[in-house]
């Protein structure tokens, strides 16, 4: 074993292991002692143990085709303030989730003892993703959460500031950053609005928010009001703390302080911190089941570039403003530029150019259009990274090489996720790679239609298409306020029925 430098607890642990039946209780082994570390429970301790066997079964199987193949499997052990992260990679035989026939949980059948691996491997893991890196090889990466305390279990236990029964509520005495011990404050905050359906889990876990805040993934800022009481909250989100795009979110008033302007005054003071940090663009999810976020994100500056049909689950709640949600809840990606995009060419599908240079003028982008190559010489083979987010069931899939077999590709790649029951599949295209219109003609015989422009996520000049897996949309419950966001919505609804056709 080796350990590979930085992590926020202890440095990893890299182990090597030849592919074969013993490697299971060598890499069981290792793996116990970070298990020891996360305080992790003995319900737990087993679903990691028989998730790791598992995992470790259907490489065998698949990629080294029972044994007929010779190789080594490389897992990585991280412990994090949160998580418990394993990644196991291998190069063998091309291999996904694809090729594993689907177990049936009502007759407890499927065509071999794989599939009841893949099905364990699942239900064994809090999150899981599959790289597959084409000549690269197969990763895979499983997460678990950490036990810590939900503030569910810390409310009773306190009291907020200001609980006398019809006092009026405070005069708001600063805006500031978020201190690390008003972590339970902003959970409790969270829960007015919300609820528990908040689609972000750690928000109801103080120790969660405060490691966040630790690793430069969330920059929050609150209203306080004389009394010290938590009124209002809105944050910058960031992948990780060099990311070229950050999100405006969680921005919450407590139901007692609304109408007072609060979260305009609490985001003016992040886009002015935003402007120091290395991110190019902030963007919001503005939901659309009310209009309130998405006036709010016009006041602001943001302007919609990309309709996402069915982004949230329909349990998303709005506590005193909208309970109960009768379909997914559809978001649109409203952008305001910090800084010039990299002043790249961009390879425009020719039906889809006069829109998407509307869409990048309306945020104040530019798209500086180049002529695709008439004939794209494809000598390697398609990759893709493919996330499947459970917290709102979607898929994201970046299209990272366009190979010849990009085609097959895509339609295994796609009924990889739909087998995996995701609700929507968001594919991305760079649009600085000149096989971009070739990507999106194949993506949109396959059914995949435009979603819009989504910058810095992951490229600079991101294209978003969209696939929903087997859902059906009523447009007329979407609201869309501005002119911007009613011609795009109008635009996405003629591109899914020209798709269809």
């Amino acid at each position: 074993m080796t350990a590979r430098p930085h992590s926020p607890l202890m440095p990893p642990v890299v182990l090597r292991v030849p592919a074969c039946n013993t490697a299971i209780a060598c890499v069981q082994h290792a793996v116990r002692w970070f298990v020891e570390q996360a305080a992790m429970d003995e319900r737990k301790r087993f679903a990691i143990d028989l998730a790791i066997e598992e995992l470790i079964l259907t490489l065998l199987r698949y990629a080294f085709d029972d044994g007929r193949e010779e190789g080594d499997l490389e897992f990585t052990i991280e412990l994090h303030a949160t998580v418990l992260r394993i990644e196991a990679a291998c190069r063998a035989l091309p291999f996904d989730l694809s090729m594993v026939p689907e177990f049936d949980v009502q007759t407890e059948t499927g065509a071999d003892d794989a599939a009841l691996s893949v099905l364990l491997l699942k239900h064994m893991v809090d999150r899981y993703q599959l790289h597959n890196g084409g000549k690269e090889g197969v990763r895979f990466n499983l997460e678990w959460l950490r036990p810590l305390t939900h503030v569910k279990q810390l409310e009773d236990a306190t009291v907020p500031p200001a609980a006398v029964p019809g006092q009026a509520p405070a005069p708001i005495a600063e805006i500031r950053p978020l201190r690390e011990d008003e972590a339970l404050e902003l959970a409790r905050l969270v829960y007015r609005s919300y609820g528990y359906s908040y689609v972000s889990d750690y928000l109801y876990y103080p120790d969660r928010i405060v490691a966040r805040l630790r690793e430069g993934m969330l920059h929050s800022w609150v209203a306080v009001s004389e009394r010290g009481e938590l009124a209002g909250h809105a944050a910058l989100m960031m992948p990780h703390r060099d990311a070229g795009a950050a999100e405006w979110s969680i921005g919450v008033v407590d139901p007692r302080w609304r109408g007072q302007g609060l979260l305009r005054q609490i985001s003016l003071e992040i886009i002015r911190y935003a402007a120091t940090t290395p991110a190019s663009i902030l963007f919001v999810h503005s939901v659309t089941n009310h209009p309130h976020t998405q006036k709010s994100a016009s006041e602001l500056g943001y302007e919609p570039t990309a309709l996402l049909l069915g982004y949230a689950p329909a349990s998303l709640q709005f506590r005193h403003i909208h309970d109960t949600l009768a379909q997914r809840e559809t978001t649109f990606i409203a952008v305001r530029p910090l800084k010039p995009l990299p002043p790249q060419p961009v390879y425009l599908p020719r039906h889809h150019a006069a829109s998407l240079h509307r869409i990048a003028e309306g945020a104040g982008l530019t798209l500086n259009e180049s002529a695709a190559p008439d004939h794209n010489t494809f000598e390697e083979t398609t990759t893709f990274e493919s996330v499947i987010e459970p917290a709102v069931n979607v898929a994201i899939v970046n299209l990272r090489h366009t190979g010849a077999d990009l085609r097959v590709a895509l339609a295994r790649e796609r009924r990889r996720l739909c087998l995996e029951k995701v609700d929507i599949i968001y594919l991305n295209i760079d649009l600085a790679d000149p096989a971009a219109p070739h990507a999106v003609a194949i993506a949109e015989a396959q059914g995949f239609f435009l979603a819009g422009l989504v910058p810095m996520q992951p490229w600079p000049h991101t294209l978003a298409l969209q696939y929903p897996n087997n859902l059906e949309f009523d447009y007329e419950s979407i609201h869309a306020v501005g002119e911007q966001a009613q011609w795009l919505k109008a635009l996405v609804r003629q591109e899914q029925m020209r798709v269809g056709e």
